[in-house]
């Protein structure tokens, strides 16, 4: 099963990143001139950070959000409450941004599928997700074998980062890798553990028992107050 989003740990996480301002940045970079027609955001998270930017660039803009919230959305974009999965729409799209979303699709093969599949010709798709290397990789790897090592009450299955389920799911499909820097500003060992809960939310029981060891980890293995994750912007064109 897909894990539960909670937003209280995502406006955290979101409070301390810079991933919000240098994506939609660098997706406008990537449009180009090629812009206008509609855009298709999947996912609204808690606020409509990709819409700010992108959404004058497009004669019609719309985000589809599964859960019930009413946010205060720029001018001329359309907020529709509703199961990308589930959703049925009777016209394609020039753009589709899934920005950190497929990881919550109950199938992601299929979800990803349905969102090339809902493109009009010549169209594209993002997918954001997080790279499996830089800070983040290293702090999942490490999770991996410190949760086997502590033997967590919790019997859980090995972990896939969503990078290489989404590059599973694209298999045999051509498509373009953009790579974005982003941090993670902390104030202490602490402080960054709990930042990060949202990266773990498939199992916040195991997270949470193991904090001292994970607190430990931070604290001998990270120097400065940046944590890094390289966000992919995988680009597929129909």
């Amino acid at each position: 099963m897909p894990p539960i989003f909670y937003p209280e740990w995502y406006a955290r996480f979101v409070s301390r990143t810079d991933e919000k301002e240098l994506l939609p940045k660098e997706l406008e970079k990537i449009l180009g001139e090629n812009k206008g027609g509609s855009c298709l955001e999947i996912g609204l998270g808690i606020g409509p950070h990709f819409a700010e930017v992108l959404a004058p660039h497009f004669d019609n803009y719309q985000i589809i959000e599964k859960r019930k919230t009413d946010p205060k959305l720029p001018k001329g974009v359309q907020l529709v409450n509703a199961d990308w999965e589930q959703y049925k729409s009777e016209q394609g799209s020039d753009v589709i941004i899934a920005s950190h979303v497929i990881y919550y699709f109950k199938d992601l093969k299929k979800g990803v599928d349905k969102v090339i599949d809902s493109l009009n010709d010549k169209g594209r798709a993002f997918f954001v997700v997080n790279g499996a290397n830089n800070n983040y990789g290293a702090l999942k790897s490490a999770f991996e074998v410190l949760r086997n090592h502590n033997q967590p009450t919790e019997k859980l299955p090995k972990y896939t980062f969503t990078y290489h389920r989404l590059m599973e799911a694209l298999n045999g499909r051509k498509f373009k890798e953009h790579v974005v820097p982003t941090a993670v500003s902390f104030s202490s060992p602490v402080d960054l553990f709990e930042t990060l809960k949202i990266s773990f939310d498939n199992y916040p029981g195991t997270y949470d028992l193991m904090k001292g060891t994970m607190v430990a980890y931070i604290k001998d293995n990270l120097r400065g107050d940046r944590f890094y994750i390289d966000q992919k912007i995988i680009e597929v064109s129909k």
